[in-house]
């Protein structure tokens, strides 16, 4: 069980999954269900007030911090837009530790649905994605609309290449089609732990497990 500080209301009560390596989980839910609140105490940016988080039997709470971000490739509702930098760099970003590296960001820009729009920028993913950016040239960056962004978060957190993929809403700007073949590829992938958060289930049917 989880409630904030200052609060004894509680978010979460009960709450009870046991998620096996290489599952496919979807999490749907009303608004304000704990659903968000749920990704944060796996992720561990909260600790629960009652219970406790298990990996491979061992306390959340016990494994270190960074380590565990290690493993995650995390996308929030509220992911960054990085106005100062180009299209490629907003991808690079999900892993800074390796040199940016072309062939795993034109399969992670593939992988969200991202390359084409990418393409078609003046400068192709070198391009700015703010309009107040310039080059060493004065041209100018390029606005983005919302599905543009979030496909771009999408892809820099598929570059992180992390065995727990962690989505939380991350197509509620895509249109239904692209949203459905971003899905369709990323349950393909076997190997990984994936847990969705959406409130589409038509989307999430091709998960192994479904909690609500």
């Amino acid at each position: 069980k989880f409630h904030y500080p200052g609060s004894e209301t509680l978010v979460l009560k009960g709450v009870s999954l046991d998620i096996k390596r290489g599952h496919h989980v979807a999490i749907v839910g009303e608004n304000g269900a704990g659903k968000t609140t749920l990704v944060k105490l796996l992720t561990g940016l909260y600790q629960p007030t009652g219970g406790e988080i298990l990996v491979d039997g061992r306390n959340l709470s016990e494994v270190d911090t960074a380590d565990w971000h290690q493993q995650l490739a995390v996308l929030s509702q509220n992911f960054i837009c990085y106005n100062f930098a180009t299209a490629d760099e907003n991808v690079w970003y999900g892993d800074v530790s390796r040199q940016l590296d072309q062939e795993r960001l034109a399969a992670a820009l593939k992988q969200a649905e991202a390359d084409d729009f990418v393409k078609k920028l003046p400068k192709g993913g070198d391009s700015y994605v703010d309009k107040w950016m310039t080059d060493d040239t004065d041209d100018k960056g390029v606005d983005l609309s919302g599905g543009q962004w979030q496909r771009l978060a999408l892809a820099r957190n598929f570059s992180r290449n992390a065995p727990i993929v962690i989505l939380d809403e991350p197509t509620s700007s895509v249109d239904a089609a692209a949203e459905a073949r971003i899905f369709r590829h990323l349950f393909k992938q076997k190997a990984k732990t994936i847990i969705a958060i959406s409130h589409h289930l038509s989307t999430m049917k091709k998960a192994d497990v479904i909690y609500f």
